[in-house]
């Protein structure tokens, strides 16, 4: 991926992979961890995957998400082919810059 543009007119270089090992890396060197939103489940589905962060440092707090696995995160990355999204340079304050997106939209 190349610079995307921010609403207040910061660019960020950005950086895609689907390789677990850089995934968990990447997750963990901000202190997060794999989580569901809670509340999003659904029919057939085990809900929102997403990265939480221990110290409430992002739009998604500790109380909004349940901790998952490593095992069962990377089972779900999988089945739904997403990808993780982060800044190619990694500053603490990018936590909101790191997203998991369909491998379709890559």
């Amino acid at each position: 991926m190349s610079d995307d543009e921010h609403a207040d007119g910061d660019s960020t270089e950005r950086t895609a992979t689907t390789e677990r090992a850089l995934v968990r890396d990447v997750i963990r060197e901000y202190d997060g961890y794999p989580a569901h939103r809670r509340g999003s489940e659904g029919e057939g589905d085990r809900g929102l995957l997403c990265v939480g962060f221990r110290d409430g440092g992002s739009t998604i707090g500790d109380d909004d998400v349940k901790e998952l696995s490593w095992e069962e995160f990377f089972e779900e990355f999988d089945e739904k082919e997403l990808a993780l999204v982060y800044p190619a340079s990694m500053a603490e304050d990018a936590r909101d810059d790191i997203h998991l997106v369909s491998r379709e939209n890559l």
